[in-house]
């Protein structure tokens, strides 16, 4: 279904006239993973969020759906197993977003070590039984030479085995707004760029609803609905506090950095997950994605602007560091980042605890005095666990109000938007018989194959938005992206599309500067914008720019 500018102002004419079942602030995963739950419950559900959707951490992260392996040195073993399960259901509902590699842990024997011969043994094994995973997918130990034959410029000084084991690949804003498209077919309501201001309350000092801003117009809006979920990771604590009495925090997060050097640099056939070799018992990820691969995270306490957490030159030089220490023949510096981005994880402090010992790595689910339900930590994995828990409350909130009682429904078998195979086809014929059509329209086959493998089942959509696209001076491939992601993903602003509907900005940042001129063109064109929102908008990218491709550096 169409989902644009044209559907938010209709949405926002919804919100404001109808009461909602379900208001959700927040565009996140978590959000989206909510506002996914309640369409399949067909409730009446609203969601909103001050920014693009998954602008905040949901496009900050390592960009893997993976099950948490250095949890089970802290023997975190049932969080372990709950998201290394989920990691496959996701495959299976977004087979074009969420696939299956193998990965390296290389083994040293050094000081500080996370594994040692013995216990990365043990701890695959116990990996692959939490998960459940398929034999063929079981992970397999490799000899010394084994691991620098697949890796040679890896360390080879202490070097004593590696283990090749099952994680997934994801692009992170990719499965959120997939996750979006999905609820949005179901019947929730969504809208980008409006921020909730304060709330409504009953006699009682119930919550009844939410004072919201639009943050494109300034226009004021109340939005009424039966129950309003807090769904903003970082910005939980500060959404509590519009509350009339919540002056608690639970929050502490933690910041994470990643930069992106050229495969040529930095080459790796797979993902690499391993210490940094510096005895700071940290671990990074080295991950290949094209012709580039990029390497984090870094994970320190953070406090700050929540929006923009600027990367710094101690980030810089701590990544650095430990990719040259693991990789000694590398010698990457500050000249080979191409980009980098920095975000938060939304890390809660468990209930009455004072300092950050007590991080919880789950996540957790509270009602306010006032009826504000709020979910708060979780990771990227279980953002559909997180739903389910989270309904468990707004089931009881529903009932109490309402007294209608629900029954929760199940989501685990319902396939995102682009993931929508017929039935018994697999993915990868799926997309050889897809990249003909797109052959067909004009398509390089490069471009058509890519394209299949980045829209899913909803590449013969974007296919047909031809006529469209050869209007626009850019290559078909791009505007093709430009078009459909303007016409179903609901893109504001030239940031929305180069950061989070692509990865443009981030992984293919030299084009940029190439097609920014005729993407801001079209745009302009298109939203009718004056010459002083052209102007705004041109800014607003250009800044990203600097930022992602970390100019004040150089």
């Amino acid at each position: 279904m169409e989902l644009s500018f044209e559907t938010r102002k209709k949405t926002l004419d919804t919100l404001t006239n109808e009461k909602m079942d379900l208001l959700i602030i927040g565009g996140g995963i978590t959000g989206a993973g909510l506002a996914l739950q309640a369409g399949a419950q067909e409730f009446k559900t609203g969601l909103i969020d001050m920014q693009d959707f998954a602008a905040g951490t949901s496009s900050r992260s390592t960009k893997l759906v993976h099950g948490g392996l250095r949890y089970l040195k802290q023997f975190e073993v049932e969080l372990v197993a709950d998201i290394t399960r989920e990691r496959a259901i996701i495959s299976s509902n977004a087979p074009h977003i969420v696939k299956p590699e193998w990965m390296l842990l290389p083994v040293y024997d050094e000081p500080g070590a996370s594994f040692t011969d013995f216990s990365a043994d043990v701890a695959l094994d116990l990996y692959d039984q939490l998960a459940e995973v398929d034999p063929k997918w079981h992970h397999s130990l490799i000899s010394r030479e084994e691991v620098l034959n697949d890796i040679p410029t890896l360390k080879a000084d202490g070097l004593i085995k590696g283990g090749l084991y099952l994680d997934y690949f994801n692009d992170d804003a990719r499965l959120t707004i997939e996750i979006m498209k999905k609820a949005a077919d179901l019947g929730t309501l969504l809208a980008n760029y409006v921020k909730a201001t304060g709330f409504l309350y009953d006699d009682a000092g119930q919550i009844t609803g939410v004072t919201a801003e639009d943050v494109l117009t300034g226009d004021l809006y109340e939005m009424k609905a039966e129950v309003v979920v807090n769904a903003t990771g970082p910005w939980s604590d500060e959404t509590r506090q519009k509350q009339k009495e919540d002056g608690s925090e639970r929050m502490l997060p933690a910041k994470g950095v990643h930069f992106v050097v050229d495969s040529s640099d930095l080459p790796v056939k797979h993902t690499v997950y391993t210490d940094t070799g510096l005895e700071d018992e940290r671990m990074i990820f080295i991950i290949p994605r094209g012709d580039k691969t990029y390497f984090g995270t870094t994970d320190t306490p953070y406090e700050g602007d929540l929006v923009e957490p600027p990367v710094t030159q101690e980030d810089i030089d701590y990544l650095l560091e430990a990719v040259n220490t693991r990789f000694p023949e590398v010698h990457l510096t500050m000249d080979n980042i191409e980009t980098g981005w920095s975000g938060l994880r939304p890390l809660i402090l468990e209930e009455g605890a004072t300092d950050s010992s007590s991080i919880s790595r789950t996540h957790d689910v509270f009602v306010s005095d006032a009826g504000l339900v709020t979910i708060a930590g979780g990771k990227l994995t279980d953002y559909r666990l997180m739903a389910q828990d989270t309904f468990d409350q707004i089931l009881v909130e529903l009932e109490q109000k309402t007294g209608y009682k629900h029954e929760k429904v199940e989501t685990s078998d319902i396939p995102l938007s682009g993931g929508e195979l017929p039935a018994e086809t697999e993915f990868d014929v799926f997309v050889d018989e897809m990249t003909a059509q797109g052959a067909a329209v004009g398509l390089t086959e490069e471009q058509a194959r890519k394209l299949v493998k980045w829209y899913g089942t909803n590449a013969e959509t974007v296919f047909g938005l031809k006529d469209q696209a050869e209007a626009i001076d850019l290559p078909l491939d791009v505007a093709l992206s430009l078009v459909y992601a303007l016409t179903y993903e609901m893109v504001i602003s030239p940031v929305d599309f180069f950061l989070r509907r692509t990865d443009i900005l981030l992984f293919n940042t030299d084009k940029v500067n190439d097609w920014k001129e005729p993407v801001v063109d079209y745009m302009a064109e298109y939203f009718s914008w004056t010459a002083e929102d052209t102007d705004k908008w041109s800014n607003k990218l250009n800044d990203a720019i600097m930022h992602i491709q970390l100019k004040k550096f150089r």
